[in-house]
C-alpha cells in the first residue's frame, strides 16, 4: 500500500512539473511574441507611403518617410512596440482608470485624479489643438493602433491577463496633463505652512521655511533683468507666497548655456539633464524624426508625437522646472461658496459593481475630500479648495512643443510659448546663428493682499533674456531672478547645484562638449563643502564616530561611488537633520523627515544655531554636541547594517539607482522588469541621485532622466544618454543596456548625416508599407 502511495505521489509531482514546464514554455513563447519587430517588412492600413525605422546600435529609432504624416505614424508604431504599457499607465493615471486594470489598491489614486478634473482637461487640450498639431496626433494614434491590431503589444498584459484599448487623440492630450501634474508645484508649500503654524512661533517658522539665501546665484543677472524689465510696474508680494529654498527632491533639472565667446569652437554649447523619478523604462524615448522642415532629434515622450527636449537644424533647447508656485490650497467656509457636484464612476478589476464618488467643485477649483487627500493641518470644518494652473482650460502646450520642433531661431522659440499654461519651465536656447537665451512660458498667478489670484503675468512680461552680457545662463532650479524683476515669483528653489555649476564654469575661459559632460557627472556637494568647516568641530564620543570624522577631515566633498565618505556623510545628514528639528516639530515631525539643505546650512553657517539645542532636555546642547551625538548614532546604525570596517564601506554598494516598474512586486517574474545600478552623488550634487530619508534606505529614486550636450558648431557632435534603455520589453537587448553607461557618464551621438541606404554598422531596418 505504501509503495502505491509513493508511486502515486511521484506521478502527481511529475504531472505538476510537466504542467509548470508547459506553463513556463507558454509564458516564454508569449513574451517572445510580444518583442518589438526590428527588421523586415510589415504592411499596414493608414500609411500613404513607405516608412523606414532604422534602429542604431544603441536602440535609437531614426524614422524616415516622404510625408510627415507617415513619420508620425511610424513614431506611434514604434512607441507602441517598445513602450505601450508605459503609455497605458500614464493615460490611465490621468484619466483615473488605474483600478480598472490593476485592482482595488488603485481606487484612491483614481479618486484623486478624478477630483482634479484631468479627464475634462484632456478633452479641452484635444479640442484646442491647431490643425497641424491635430493632424500629427491623428497620424500618431493611427500608428499606435496599427501596432495594437497586431496583438501582444507588451508582456505586462500577459501577466495581467488583459487586453489593451485603442489609442485616441485624447490619450495623447493626457500626456500633456501627465507632465503638468508631475512638475507643477505649490500645494506642498501650503500644506507645510499650515502644519508648522500649529507647532512653531513666527520666528522659527520663518527660519524653518528657509528663504532663498543671499549667497546663492540667480539664473538671470540683475543687469540683464533691469535692462529688459525696468518699465514694468511692481506688484507687492503677500507674505504667504514668499520665496523659499527647496526642501526635498522637488521635480528639477540642470541646464546651462554659454555663448561662443566661452566655447572652444566659437559657437554656443548647451547642456541639459532633467531630473525626474527613475522608471523602467525611462520616461523618454530617443528618436530622430526626418521631417519635411528638417531633422528633429532628442527625447520624445511615449504617448505623443513630440520631441520635448532636443534640437533641430537651427538650434537646441533644454528645460528645467521653474519651481514657481502655481497651485494654492485655500481653506474656505462652505457657506461662502457656490458648490456644484458631479458623479464619477470607477470600474474596479475583480469587483462586479463599480465605485461611485461625488466630486464637489467651485468656480476656483475642486473641493478636496479629506478621505482622499492628506489635508492634516487644515481646519476640519473648512472646505479646502484647490486652485491650479494645471487644469486651466486654455492649455496649448501641445501646440507649443510642436512649434518648438519647427522653430527656425530665437524669435520662433519664444513665440512657441504663447498659449502655454503648465508646467512652467525654464527654457534655455542656443542657435546655430550664435544666439543664446532664456525664456519661460505659462500662467504665473498674480496674487492680491489676501492671496487671491487677481490675474497672471502677461506673456510679454515673463522672465526672458537673449544674449546676456555675461555670456552664460545657468539653471539648477535656483531662483530665476532677484528683486530686480518687477513681479513676485514665489516658489521653491535649490541654491546648491547652480552654485557648483557656476564654479565649474569659472574654471575655464573656454569650454567644449567634454567639459560640459564632466560637469554633468560632477558629484562634489556644494552643500557638504559649506557645512564641513562647522561639522568638523563636532565632538563624537564613539570610536566609530571619531574614525568617521577623521576621514571627513581629508574629504573634498565628493560623493564617489567607490569610497566610504559618501555613506558617512549621507548617514550623518539623515540623523543630524532629525536631531536638529524633530524635537521642535513634535507631532508635525513625520511630515518633515526629508532633507532641508538650505535650512541646515543656516543652522550651521548662519544665525539659526539655536536649533541645535534639544528643547526636550534641561541643558543647552551646542551644534558641536548635537552633531557629535548624531555622528555617533549614524555610524552605529551604519556599522550594524554594513559592518564596522569603515574602510570597506562603499557608497555605490548601498546607493543604487532604482528604475522602478509597476509590476516589480510580482513574485519571481517582477524582478525582470526593474533595473538597479550603483551610482554616486546625492540630492545636492550636479549629478543628482536623490534618496529618501523617510524610506530608511539609500536607493536613488530621483535622478537625471536624460543627459544631453549640444554643440552648435556641429550639431552632429551633440551627445545623449538616458537609462536604463530604449525598450520597455524585458527580453529586448535594449531594455537595460544603457544603465551602466548612464551611471558611468558615457554618451553617444545621434547624427543626421546618413540615410537608410547608408546606415551605420549594426543598424536594423524595419519597413512599414501601405497595405
Amino acid at each position: 500500500m505504501t509503495r502505491w502511495l509513493i508511486r502515486g505521489a511521484m506521478a502527481l509531482c511529475a504531472l505538476a512539473l510537466l504542467a509548470a514546464a508547459a506553463a513556463g514554455a507558454w509564458l516564454v513563447e508569449r513574451f517572445h511574441a510580444s518583442k518589438p519587430a526590428e527588421t523586415g517588412d510589415i504592411r499596414l492600413e493608414g500609411l500613404s507611403g513607405p516608412a523606414r525605422i532604422v534602429r542604431d546600435s544603441d536602440g535609437v529609432a531614426h524614422i524616415f518617410a516622404d510625408e510627415d504624416r507617415d513619420v508620425y505614424f511610424a513614431l506611434g508604431f514604434t512607441h507602441a512596440s517598445e513602450r505601450f504599457f508605459q503609455m497605458d499607465m500614464a493615460r490611465r493615471f490621468v484619466r483615473g482608470r488605474l483600478a480598472e486594470l490593476l485592482g482595488p489598491d488603485l481606487i484612491t489614486a483614481d479618486m484623486r485624479t478624478r477630483t482634479l478634473g484631468y479627464e475634462r482637461l484632456t478633452q479641452d487640450i484635444a479640442q484646442r489643438l491647431s490643425p497641424d498639431t491635430h493632424a500629427a496626433v491623428d497620424a500618431y494614434a493611427a500608428g499606435v493602433n496599427a501596432r495594437l491590431a497586431q496583438g501582444a503589444p507588451a508582456p505586462e498584459y500577459i501577466l495581467l491577463r488583459a487586453s489593451p484599448e485603442a489609442w485616441t487623440v485624447e490619450d495623447s492630450a493626457a500626456m500633456v496633463a501627465y507632465l503638468a501634474h508631475d512638475l507643477a508645484s505649490g500645494a506642498e508649500q501650503d500644506l507645510a505652512r499650515v502644519r508648522l503654524e500649529s507647532v512653531l512661533d513666527a520666528q522659527r517658522l520663518a527660519e524653518f521655511m528657509a528663504p532663498y539665501p543671499d549667497w546663492a546665484p540667480t539664473t538671470l543677472q540683475d543687469e540683464d533683468v533691469r535692462a529688459a524689465f525696468g518699465p514694468v510696474q511692481v506688484r507687492p508680494l503677500p507674505a504667504p507666497g514668499e520665496v523659499q529654498s527647496q526642501p526635498d527632491a522637488m521635480p528639477g533639472s540642470n541646464a546651462w548655456v554659454v555663448s561662443g565667446a566661452q566655447s572652444r569652437t566659437g559657437r554656443p554649447l548647451l547642456a541639459n539633464d532633467p531630473h525626474l523619478a527613475l522608471s523602467a523604462p525611462s520616461i523618454w524615448y530617443l528618436v530622430r524624426l526626418n521631417l519635411s522642415h528638417g531633422p528633429v532629434i532628442g527625447a520624445s515622450l511615449p504617448g505623443a508625437p513630440f520631441v520635448v527636449l532636443g534640437r533641430n537644424a537651427h538650434g537646441a533647447w533644454g528645460f528645467t522646472n521653474t519651481g514657481f508656485d502655481v497651485i494654492d490650497l485655500v481653506a474656505r467656509g462652505r457657506e461662502t461658496l457656490e458648490i456644484t457636484a458631479r458623479t464619477e464612476t470607477i470600474h474596479v478589476r475583480g469587483r462586479r459593481l463599480p465605485v461611485e464618488m461625488i466630486v464637489e467643485e467651485t468656480a476656483q477649483g475642486p473641493i478636496l475630500d479629506p478621505g482622499r487627500f492628506d489635508l492634516a493641518g487644515f481646519p476640519a470644518d473648512a472646505a479646502i479648495v484647490l486652485r491650479s494652473t494645471v487644469t486651466h482650460p486654455e492649455n496649448r502646450v501641445a501646440d507649443g512643443v510642436f512649434a518648438i520642433m519647427r522653430s527656425e531661431g530665437w524669435d520662433d522659440f519664444v513665440e512657441a510659448g504663447r498659449g502655454w499654461t503648465a508646467p512652467m519651465q525654464n527654457m534655455l536656447y542656443a542657435g546655430v546663428d550664435g544666439t543664446i537665451g532664456y525664456t519661460t512660458a505659462g500662467l504665473m498667478p498674480l496674487r492680491g493682499e489676501g492671496g487671491d489670484w487677481t490675474g497672471f503675468i502677461a506673456f510679454e512680461d515673463l522672465p526672458r533674456i537673449v544674449n546676456p552680457r555675461g555670456g552664460r545662463i545657468v539653471s539648477g532650479n535656483n531662483q530665476v531672478v532677484s528683486a530686480a524683476y518687477p513681479h513676485p515669483l514665489p516658489g521653491l528653489y535649490d541654491p546648491f547645484r547652480a552654485a557648483r555649476i557656476e564654479e565649474r564654469l569659472r574654471r575655464s575661459e573656454r569650454h567644449d562638449v567634454a567639459s560640459f559632460e564632466s560637469m554633468q557627472m560632477d558629484v562634489v556637494s556644494h552643500q557638504a563643502r559649506r557645512l564641513l568647516p562647522a561639522l568638523l568641530g563636532a565632538t563624537p564620543e564613539s570610536q566609530l564616530g571619531m574614525q568617521a570624522l577623521a576621514r571627513l577631515e581629508r574629504w573634498d566633498g565628493s560623493l564617489d561611488a567607490g569610497s566610504p565618505e559618501g555613506l558617512i556623510f549621507s548617514a550623518w545628514m539623515r540623523v543630524l537633520s532629525a536631531a536638529v528639528w524633530m524635537d521642535e516639530l513634535g507631532p508635525a515631525a513625520p511630515w518633515f523627515n526629508q532633507p532641508r539643505r538650505a535650512f541646515l546650512d543656516t543652522v550651521f553657517t548662519g544665525e539659526a544655531s539655536h536649533w541645535c539645542d534639544d528643547v526636550r532636555t534641561r541643558q543647552t546642547e551646542t551644534c558641536a554636541v548635537t552633531a557629535g551625538l548624531a555622528l555617533d548614532a549614524a555610524m552605529a546604525e551604519t556599522a550594524a547594517a554594513y559592518g564596522s570596517d569603515i574602510d570597506a564601506w562603499r557608497w555605490g554598494e548601498v546607493h543604487q539607482a532604482r528604475f522602478a516598474h509597476p509590476l516589480a512586486g510580482i513574485p519571481v517574474l517582477g524582478r525582470m522588469f526593474e533595473v538597479r545600478q550603483p551610482v554616486p552623488g546625492d540630492g545636492s550634487t550636479v549629478n543628482v541621485n536623490h534618496f529618501s530619508y523617510a524610506s530608511g534606505a539609500y536607493d536613488a529614486v530621483h535622478a537625471a532622466s536624460l543627459r544631453a550636450v549640444y554643440d552648435l558648431d556641429d550639431l552632429n557632435r551633440s551627445r545623449f544618454m538616458h537609462g536604463p534603455g530604449q525598450s520597455g520589453h524585458p527580453l529586448s537587448p535594449h531594455h537595460h543596456d544603457l544603465a551602466a553607461r548612464w551611471a558611468a557618464g558615457d554618451s553617444f551621438e545621434i547624427r543626421d548625416d546618413w540615410t537608410p541606404d547608408t546606415p551605420p554598422e549594426g543598424a536594423r531596418i524595419l519597413t512599414l508599407a501601405p497595405r
